[in-house]
């Protein structure tokens, strides 16, 4: 939960707004269940590498306050006729804007980047209060809708919340998980974004999977490279397979205990 609620966002004036700009960021940032599920750019490996459908938008709302902060920062640059630095983080922004107060309150623009900063600060705290046993199933399939779905982790059917429609989560979850097989990340990459869709799978089970070896000398889950940064990469594919053959295993066991 934030600091704030929607009642405090709304009533706050734009250098209050700017303020709140930096924590309210560093939160969306470490909601990891709720990141972004994108290939990383600069580490596609693979053609079959592709967008995640468990797409969340965390990162998207943190980079459209980014953009509002900058076109502010920018504005104030333009015309003091001084070289921008485009490239500064949230908090780094926030700290520049701070001494400008009078001047972005009585700027021309100043109603507009307060509108574009109150949308998307309401759309972090969404995100950010976003229950964690809540997974991300798609939007509702139902022509003309598109409300993003939050089933329950575990619920096996979801009712659209605007047009009523039954939606199938496990079928969802199948489907985009088998257009992502071939996605290659680092290990604790792979595992959040498995959670994200909802399975139930630890940090510490895979990286058993990737280390401990069978009677053979062979481990369960191999990895299929390194990124750009020397860290091993493994596929979700390969991860998901050994998840569910050890699942089933368990299952067999408990039944003839």
């Amino acid at each position: 939960m934030t600091m704030w609620d929607a009642r405090d966002v709304r009533s706050a004036s734009l250098p209050d707004l700017v303020r709140m700009c930096a924590p309210i960021v560093q939160q969306l940032e470490v909601t990891k269940l709720r990141q972004d599920a994108t290939t990383p750019q600069g580490e596609r490996r693979s053609s079959d590498a592709v967008p995640m459908v468990f797409r969340i938008g965390a990162a998207e709302v943190a980079g459209r306050i980014t953009e509002v902060l900058r076109s502010i920062l920018a504005a104030w640059v333009s015309e003091q006729e001084r070289p921008v630095h485009r490239m500064l983080t949230v908090p780094q922004l926030v700290a520049s804007l701070d001494p400008l107060r009078d001047w972005v309150v009585k700027h021309a623009q100043a109603e507009t980047w307060h509108d574009r900063l109150l949308e998307q600060c309401l759309k972090a705290l969404e995100q950010i209060d976003i229950p964690p046993e809540r997974v991300f199933a798609g939007s509702c399939p139902s022509a003309g809708c598109g409300v993003e779905l939050w089933p329950v982790m575990g619920e096996d059917v979801t009712v659209c919340p605007r047009c009523k429609a039954q939606v199938d989560v496990h079928a969802r979850r199948r489907e985009g998980l088998r257009r992502i097989e071939g996605y290659e990340a680092p290990l604790p990459r792979i595992v959040d974004t498995l959670r994200a869709a909802g399975e139930k799978i630890t940090y510490d089970q895979a990286r058993q999977w990737a280390t401990r070896k069978d009677v053979r000398g062979r481990v369960l889950l191999r990895s299929v490279g390194h990124d750009q940064h020397g860290s091993r990469l493994y596929r979700l594919g390969d991860v998901r397979s050994v998840m569910m053959r050890t699942t089933r295993r368990k299952t067999r066991r408990s039944q003839n205990a």
